[in-house]
């Protein structure tokens, strides 16, 4: 019963669509409505300038780090590397990631899940959530292609988990490698129209320094 509630719950922060709120109460427009139409980070960045895109990824990764610390705690410390806990966490990741991108307080439509990603693994090993900001961060340098960044990230993360053993000195589960494939192959997907952009040379470039602030 508690691994469902705690599901469940992770579904529900995950869903919250911190992107929309931020357009609407700070910059007064529906990001579903301008650039992408996409309720991340990036296209509220595009739309409205450092400062809301920033405030959307820091909320967006709180509500995907609460939903697995959460999970955590209620957790019994001493259990926390178990076989079943392990898995237990990883899929409130997953639901967390799950509930951003199938939102239920936007008809089950919903953003790219990346920024909750990152928060959801900071709760469940800090240090692939670090290893993969790093990635994502040195594909931006490179190409200043946020989806190229993300996609790249995506594709090498579920084999990070094949090294904690190693890393952290903690068990090995096929369970926790099977949803964190299955987890990144779902966001892969949901990145298809930026997928088929880059393949033409046509995906747009994010330059901070020239997001200009208007609506």
């Amino acid at each position: 019963m508690i691994v469902m509630i705690y599901i469940i719950l992770g579904f529900f922060l995950g869903s919250i669509p911190f992107g929309l709120f931020v357009g609407k109460i700070w910059l007064g427009t529906d990001v579903r409505q301008q650039g992408s139409g996409n309720i991340g980070m990036t296209n509220v960045m595009r739309i409205g300038g450092k400062g809301p895109g920033v405030l959307t990824f820091v909320l967006d990764f709180l509500k995907g780090w609460l939903a697995v610390f959460l999970a955590a705690y209620a957790l019994n410390p001493e259990e926390t590397q178990t076989q079943y806990t392990i898995i237990f966490l990883s899929a409130v990741a997953f639901s967390a990631v799950c509930g951003h991108i199938f939102s239920i307080f936007l008809h089950f439509k919903g953003g790219k899940g990346v920024s909750t990603l990152f928060g959801s693994l900071a709760a469940l090993y800090f240090e692939i959530a670090l290893i993969c900001a790093i990635i994502w961060v040195l594909m931006f340098l490179l190409k200043k292609i946020s989806s190229l960044s993300a996609l790249t990230m995506l594709i090498i993360m579920p084999w990070l988990f094949l090294l904690m053993p190693w890393i952290k000195e903690v068990p090995f589960s096929g369970y926790q490698f099977i949803i964190m494939i299955a987890l990144s192959g779902l966001m892969i997907y949901k990145h298809q129209e930026n997928i088929v952009r880059l393949l033409k040379g046509k995906e747009g470039k994010l330059n901070v320094e020239e997001t200009s602030g208007e609506k």
